[in-house]
C-alpha cells in the first residue's frame, strides 16, 4: 500500500513539474498567442512580465516626473522597510523555535503579540507610500488606484520592491 501511494505522488509530482509555468500547455501557443516552448516546430519565446513599476506606470499612465517621483518614494520606503522585514524574519523563527521548544503558550502568544506589531508596523509603510504617491496624482489617475492600492500589500516583503522575489 505505501509504495502504491509513493509511487502516486512521484507521478504527480512529476505531472506537475513537467507542465512548469505554462500550465499545461503543451508547447502550443500560449497567453497572447506567444509559443511556451516545448514543441518541436515552435521555438521558446521568454514572456517576461511587467515590472511592478511598469505595472504601476501603465496602470496610473504616469508622466515622466510622476514616474521619478513614484520609484523615489517606493526606494526610501523601501529603505524604512529592510529593518522591519528582518525583524519580522527573526520573530517567525522565534515563534517556530518556541513551539518545537515546547514554550509556555503564554510566551508563544507573547512573541506572536510581537510579530503582530511588526506586520502592522510593515502595513503602516506600505500604506504611507501609496497615500503619497496618491497625493501627487490628478483626479483622473486617482481613480485608477484601486489595483495598485492591492498591489502595494507586500510590496515591501522581499528586497528590492520592483522584483519579485
Amino acid at each position: 500500500m505505501f509504495s502504491k501511494l509513493l509511487l502516486t505522488g512521484i507521478f504527480v509530482t512529476t505531472v506537475v513539474f513537467a507542465q512548469g509555468r505554462g500550465g499545461g500547455d503543451m508547447g502550443g501557443m500560449g497567453e497572447g498567442g506567444v509559443g511556451r516552448g516545448g514543441s518541436m516546430d515552435l521555438p521558446s519565446v521568454a514572456v517576461g512580465r511587467p515590472s511592478r513599476f511598469d505595472q504601476l506606470t501603465q496602470t496610473l499612465k504616469l508622466n515622466k516626473d510622476q514616474k521619478k517621483e513614484v520609484k523615489s518614494i517606493l526606494d526610501e520606503a523601501q529603505k524604512e522597510a529592510t529593518p522591519v522585514r528582518d525583524q519580522i524574519a527573526k520573530s517567525r523563527l522565534a515563534i517556530g523555535d518556541a513551539i518545537q521548544g515546547g514554550k509556555s503558550q503564554d510566551e508563544i502568544n507573547q512573541l506572536v503579540s510581537s510579530e503582530a506589531a511588526l506586520e502592522s508596523q510593515m502595513a503602516g509603510l506600505e500604506l504611507g507610500a501609496f497615500a503619497k504617491i496618491f497625493k501627487g496624482l490628478d483626479k483622473d489617475q486617482q481613480a485608477n488606484t484601486r489595483s495598485v492600492f492591492q498591489m502595494m500589500k507586500g510590496i515591501f516583503n522581499g528586497r528590492n520592491w520592483n522584483t519579485e522575489e
